[in-house]
């Protein structure tokens, strides 16, 4: 009777699952790292426990059917329609299987995310922060024990381009996880944390960390009111000088500089997306692309460009539902100019180098940094999203 008790006090404690979920997503993704880095070819632990935490947000969904119409009528549509869009391609090999899920996927556990932490943001807030600086410092850890001995697993890349990232799986991701820390750390004026994660973030060694944050900052000095023009046009210059050196850094290393030989600077800014792009539209074909509903039967269903990856997998059809969704999230939870300049970094990151509404984590972090930083604005309610 009570070990039933103590299961259904854990199902229904929301905030833990939520946020243990955050927290098991990295070890899980680092073991599928090692996996991936040397070839061990392990169970996909991670892939099953993702399947747990849909299932479970699922069943939160039918629980609280009334919580979700009235409150997520839109969301609901918008996963109607990507739903619709998937059955109408025919297509339901893995490939385009898994990436119909990994689309639907955050998506589905917004609800349960809104349910858990929309009226608890400043605790969300509180609870984010000691995440981040401890997974920061521990992070940090692994990376310079990576860089000091060579450490495959903590690399960024498992081939010879320079970066580290320790135990974040990827370099997709990367960006999102040091943006949603910097973020934080702002917030609670933590100086030492941001030049902690400054310095981790040029030892990763991508392009994507140096441009949101350089965009990111750029952004909080522009508008900040409490200093001078003078003063703002000094830091954004300094920021401008830090952010250039930091690319010619990296293109200085022999893999860009044998790109740029032999490909041109834009491809090595670019990471060959521009190559992949035209390659791809030539590929092409009416037999094989509808303009309304992306691709049927192409091989590449993402190029890692926000626009361009919503169009070749759910066409002009799904980009408009989820540019409508996005406003109605902007319209919903920002209401902060920190959260409008989170919200902003974010999105021209995804339009250069896509990795957010296809990577669940990277959009999973996204709302709860919104959420959190929601806690000290004066609107409580959540408007239907």
């Amino acid at each position: 009777m009570t070990k039933s008790l103590n299961v259904k006090t854990l199902f229904n404690n929301y905030q833990l699952v939520v946020f243990g979920f955050i927290v098991l997503s990295f070890g899980f993704d680092f073991i599928n790292k090692i996996d991936i880095f040397y070839d061990l070819e392990l169970m996909k632990y991670s892939k099953f426990f993702k399947i747990i935490f849909l299932l479970y947000a699922l069943i939160f969904s039918i629980m609280h059917s009334t919580y979700i119409y009235k409150n997520f009528k839109l969301l609901c549509f918008t996963i109607l329609l990507l739903s619709v869009i998937f059955l109408l391609k025919n297509n339901f090999s893995e490939r385009y299987t898994i990436e119909y899920i990994r689309y639907v996927f955050p998506l589905s556990v917004f609800p349960l995310i809104c349910f858990a932490y929309i009226n608890r943001s400043r605790e969300l807030l509180d609870k984010l922060y000691k995440f981040f600086k401890w997974f920061i410092i521990l992070n940090t850890i692994f990376i310079l024990v990576g860089l000091l001995f060579e450490i495959k697993a903590f690399r960024v890349y498992p081939f010879g381009r320079f970066g580290y990232n320790g135990v974040i799986l990827s370099q997709g991701v990367t960006p999102y996880i040091y943006l949603c820390s910097i973020t934080l750390f702002w917030v609670f004026k933590d100086k030492k944390m941001l030049i902690l994660t400054i310095f981790v973030s040029i030892l990763s060694g991508v392009k994507g960390v140096y441009f949101v944050e350089f965009l990111f900052f750029s952004l909080v000095v522009f508008f900040n009111n409490n200093v001078t023009k003078i003063f703002k046009i000094k830091i954004l210059v300094t920021l401008f000088i830090s952010f250039i050196i930091s690319i010619i850094g990296l293109f200085l290393t022999p893999l860009f500089r044998n790109v740029i030989q032999s490909d041109g600077i834009f491809s090595a800014i670019s990471s060959y997306r521009n190559v992949y792009t035209l390659n791809l539209l030539k590929e092409i074909t009416p037999d094989n692309y509808n303009i309304f509903i992306g691709t049927i039967t192409l091989q590449k269903v993402r190029l890692e460009l926000l626009i361009i990856d919503l169009l070749l997998f759910f066409g002009i059809t799904g980009l408009i539902a989820y540019l409508i969704f996005l406003r109605s999230l902007f319209k919903s939870l920002i209401k902060s100019n920190l959260s409008k300049f989170f919200f902003a970094s974010i999105l021209l990151l995804s339009l250069l180098s896509g990795n957010l509404l296809n990577v669940p984590l990277s959009l999973i972090l996204m709302f709860l940094v919104l959420i959190a930083l929601r806690g000290n604005s004066e609107c409580k309610k959540l408007n239907n999203i």
